[in-house]
């Protein structure tokens, strides 16, 4: 009889916990120092957001110039790969990226890179760290080097739901948390549109030596998540949208401390360190630091507003400047696993929401000359889009692309925008979405760097988590001559998460 019970027991927990599953992945930071024609040196950080499916991997990848002197040499695209235990603690660990990108002057070429790898990890405290030999090759330019590289790979656990709609309560995330044997709560987290003024002193010079005369706005997107109720995390990048520095791009990562003030108000401050260069910007190497304080005012539960003043300074560079920043932030409240959580009886109302993960490649069909030079070759592009559903039919979108041929090597996109969605059936969906942003590099014209994009498209679904999608749509520049059709075509991933 006491065995028939637990049988029973057991299956009501399967029950309650079909839907949730734990998607176990791992942050990739490598560093290779590569050789570039005439010997000269760039040091290339990697950093890797990557799924784990068993000992396969598969996820995002960006490549940033860290030392040398090609700052905002930039490249994205997909990664992936293959882990072997070989013994308690060591594992061989191969794989590939497959990008676009460029930028700096460096001799890239049409921005295709490919970066093939295989090395040993060495496994402590949970982390792993490893020594390997990397191979980085832009099939379409002048870059070739053979390296070896050095790693460290951090694991996560993130809680994802089926891309289902099902219903759930509090007892059926108590009753996975039994069966699964992990800590869960609530964790605070917020996405953010930026805009940016960085007020450029009089004795500051470009890359070509001449004294910068403009200051620059830049526009882009951060992500950050509570480490605990007064510490948190964040990663942000921006791109030049005026002050004649198109093509200029920044990558950040860093912590910061807040302190509320009363119910609607607080104060902060935070400190970043990243990568950044392009659009004559003189940040040497590519490493920039930057510091600010802040208030912020919320709205309402989900959205509110930030201002700080700052300074951003080039390591070995010349660029620096004060910053104006201004934050257009929604926040969100996520089942997580881990430690310094809010107790899952904080909240007895949620919901679970749809995101869909793209790869893209986009092809511009350009029939007219839209770069600053006679080049009037076909431009294509790849990347990532981010689309978090707000409900079953409008979501917003995040996109990052970089061009891998047409001889335009370093030219980068950054797109937000909204979209929606009508269902055709069980197995298609239509959309449409309208972004905007800024873009820069490669020679592409795009004037101070500001262009918007809209685009139509349709969704055959493989099956409730996989997808494929093609739109077809126009790109333009608000005071450049870049105005071309594009055609879209991604694989989509879906899941949600509990909020």
């Amino acid at each position: 009889m006491k065995k028939i019970l637990l049988l029973i027991f057991a299956f009501t927990l399967s029950l309650y916990s079909n839907d949730i599953f734990i998607q176990k992945g791992h942050y990739n930071i490598s560093y290779d120092d590569l050789t570039l024609p005439g010997d000269e040196k760039l040091g290339l950080l990697g950093t890797s957001y990557l799924y784990d499916f068993d000992s396969v991997y598969l996820g995002l990848g960006v490549y940033s110039a860290v030392s040398g002197r090609r700052g905002g040499f930039f490249t994205g695209g997909i990664e992936g790969g293959y882990r072997y235990n070989l013994a308690h603690n060591l594992s061989l660990d191969a794989g590939i990226f497959a990008g676009g990108g460029g930028g700096g002057s460096a001799p890239q070429g049409g921005g295709l890179m490919l970066r093939p790898h295989i090395g040993l990890l060495y496994s402590i405290y949970g982390y792993k760290l490893g020594l390997g030999y990397s191979k980085v090759k832009f099939p379409n330019g002048d870059i070739d080097s053979e390296q070896v590289f050095l790693q460290l790979s951090m694991p996560f656990e993130a809680i994802h739901k089926k891309n289902i709609d099902s219903p759930m309560i509090l007892d059926d995330i108590k009753n996975f948390m039994k069966s699964s044997g992990k800590n869960m709560g609530w964790s605070d987290s917020y996405f953010a549109v930026t805009i940016q003024r960085y007020m450029i002193p009089s004795d500051v010079k470009n890359t070509s030596g001449n004294i910068v005369k403009k200051d620059m706005s830049l526009i882009g997107f951060e992500y950050g998540y509570d480490l605990s109720s007064n510490f948190f995390a964040f990663v942000q990048a921006a791109g030049a949208a005026g002050g004649g520095t198109d093509g200029y791009a920044e990558v950040l990562g860093g912590v910061g401390y807040k302190k509320p003030l009363g119910k609607h108000f607080g104060a902060y401050t935070r400190v970043s360190l990243g990568a950044s260069g392009g659009g004559q910007v003189d940040t040497g190497g590519g490493i920039i630091h930057k510091e600010s304080i802040g208030i912020y005012a919320k709205l309402n539960k989900k959205f509110s507003l930030g201002i700080e003043a700052g300074h951003i300074g080039a390591i070995n560079g010349d660029f620096k400047a004060t910053t104006l920043k201004f934050n257009f932030n929604y926040s969100l409240i996520s089942l997580n696993v881990g430690k310094n959580l809010q107790s899952l009886e904080s909240y007895q109302s949620f919901g679970d929401y749809e995101w869909n993960f793209e790869l893209s490649n986009q092809y511009y069909m350009s029939d007219k000359n839209i770069r600053k030079n006679s080049n009037n070759s076909s431009l294509s592009l790849m990347g990532f889009k981010i689309d978090k559903y707000l409900d079953k039919r409008f979501y917003v979108s995040g996109q990052a692309l970089g061009a891998y041929s047409g001889q335009s090597g370093g030219y980068a996109v950054g797109l937000v925008g909204l979209g929606v969605r009508v269902p055709m059936g069980t197995k298609m969906n239509l959309f449409a979405q309208m972004s905007a942003g800024v873009a820069g590099g490669g020679g592409v014209d795009t004037g101070n760097g500001m262009i918007y994009q809209p685009m139509i498209g349709i969704e055959y679904k493989i099956s409730s988590s996989f997808g494929i999608q093609t739109s077809f749509g126009k790109v333009e520049a608000i005071d450049g001559n870049l105005d071309t059709m594009t055609i879209d075509v991604g694989f989509s991933y879906k899941f949600r998460t509990i909020n």
